[in-house]
């Protein structure tokens, strides 16, 4: 195709590629579970959930108390999916979502006319900008209004919070909606004074009163506030938190970027290799949506530039001419600080990263020293020890050969250890394991050599005892028979 077509092929990635990773499968699984184990205690047909009930449920929430809500316990509470920006929890959830009908028509069920006939499965819909409550319920029964063709909206679009958060409740029970996701959850901590506890206390009546599973979906930003108030939400639920990091450049990253080279529009296909796999890391982070615009863009450049294929040299000056905004978040990723990654809440999770961090700077500081002690000093400090541990080894009876062996294996595999292990131990240890393996695989090569010794000379005694055995005669008889045992009476008189 000309070059202007393929323009516009190149922005198919962005809204069509999806590569099925482990977190996807599991994320699916935990919603597959909370959908089924949430309808378990809500069946229409029950008086629990007839329209007195639902009366009664919509009159005891706004008098706000929920203690007497004629419902089976709830069997299932939610979860939070928390994770760095632009990591794909908002797309792969929706992806997931899509695999179910989000609107079932019930007409009878066992003979029955149903008092609702619409089944609302999943609901997805993002937290207000400014965390408001009142835009949050409002877009909520918009949405119902849109997929079942009721007034919700019209009816109730001039009630205040404290009005709409129950009419919320009530027309989530009476669609036996299945799960409720909130989307970019760290507005609420945009929401004025104590709003964002009054929302989520509102989730919390969800899961206790009508048993809706919710699931709330952030970056690290609204931690703190899932932390708090909806941790007890949770704390019943069997699916666990989901906190997706950025990915590291394992088998999973390559396994993306595999996927991902197959839509190239540049005039030739370039090959995945270990290259092109650490450039794209470096320059992303292990941001999968950062990763898919670079490589986008770098195409659009190729394709712009006349240049026939993209090299790690271009998709390096891509990123450093349009990542401008967000390259101060991806240096400080790529730095490892705490400090400077601190100040980007996004990416930053207080709770779990704090020990990847640490780890990283305890590292980097031994790498420090030691490079100080070598410019200081004058010598390598791993060179230093290497002599000296060789030199003991040599002392306790080592040869000289396996000694600088034994020293140069063991400080190279413990290098970040210098000062926690005991390397002369960790050195004899070794020194004694390759010597024991040298001395058995000798005695085997001397054992095969001797059973390898077949005797061949017609006069060997072996030979002659050897052939006899075969005849079924003795050592002795054979011996006799070939002439080499003399009769005794040769030697009397």
């Amino acid at each position: 195709m000309p070059v202007h077509l393929r323009l516009h092929c190149v922005q198919r990635i962005s809204r069509d590629f999806f590569r099925p990773l482990s977190r996807h499968l599991e994320l699916q699984q935990s919603i597959s579970r909370l959908i089924r184990d949430g309808y378990v205690g809500r069946n229409p047909l029950t008086p629990n959930y007839a329209f007195r009930a639902r009366r009664d449920a919509y009159d005891l929430i706004m008098k706000g108390n929920t203690s007497g809500y004629p419902v089976n316990t709830p069997t299932s509470a939610g979860f939070a999916l928390v994770g760095i920006s632009g990591i794909g929890k908002s797309s792969s959830l929706l992806r997931i979502l899509q695999m179910y009908p989000q609107v079932i028509l019930h007409r009878k069920y066992k003979g029955q006319d149903l008092p609702a006939p619409y089944q609302i499965v999943w609901l997805k819909m993002d937290c207000p900008h400014d965390g408001s409550i009142r835009g949050l319920c409002l877009n909520f029964l918009l949405a119902v209004d849109s997929l079942v063709g009721t007034r919700y909206y019209k009816k109730n679009a001039t009630k205040n919070p404290d009005e709409l958060l129950p009419l919320m409740a009530q027309a989530a029970a009476v669609h036996c909606l299945g799960v409720l996701i909130i989307d970019e959850i760290q507005n609420l901590q945009e929401a004025k004074d104590d709003r964002a506890a009054q929302m989520l206390n509102f989730f919390v009546q969800l899961v206790n009163t009508i048993g809706l599973p919710v699931v709330l979906v952030g970056t690290y930003k609204a931690l703190p506030a899932l932390n708090g108030e909806f941790r007890n939400a949770r704390r019943n639920s069997g699916q666990g938190d989901a906190t997706w990091h950025h990915f590291k450049k394992d088998e999973e990253w390559t396994w993306l970027l595999q996927g991902l080279w197959k839509y190239q529009w540049t005039d030739q296909k370039v090959t995945l290799d270990q290259q092109f796999i650490d450039v794209m890391y470096d320059e992303s982070q292990g941001i999968s949506d950062i990763a898919i615009k670079l490589f986008m863009l770098t195409q659009w450049r190729a394709l712009d530039k006349e240049i026939s294929h993209i090299t790690p040299e271009l998709i390096r000056s891509v990123a450093r001419d349009r990542f401008t905004l967000i390259r101060p978040a991806l240096e400080a990723l790529r730095s490892g600080k705490k400090k400077q990654i601190q100040k980007f809440a996004d990416i930053y999770d207080s709770v779990s990263i704090d020990d990847y961090l640490d780890r990283i700077e305890a590292e980097q500081r031994q790498v420090d020293r030691l490079e100080v002690i070598r410019t200081e000093l004058g010598y390598d400090v791993t060179e230093q020890t290497t002599n000296e541990i060789s030199a003991w080894l040599v002392d306790a009876g080592i040869e000289l050969a396996a000694a600088l062996q034994s020293a140069n294996e063991v400080v190279k595999t413990h290098l970040h250890e210098l000062d926690t292990i005991d390397l002369h131990k960790e050195a004899l240890k070794y020194a004694l394991q390759q010597r024991n393996t040298a001395t058995n695989k000798l005695s085997s090569q001397q054992g095969k050599r001797k059973s390898k010794v077949i005797p061949t000379e017609p006069n060997d005694l072996r030979l002659i005892v050897t052939q006899g055995k075969k005849k079924k005669l003795s050592a002795y008889d054979s011996l006799q028979t070939a002439g080499y045992i003399k009769d005794p009476l040769e030697f009397i008189g």
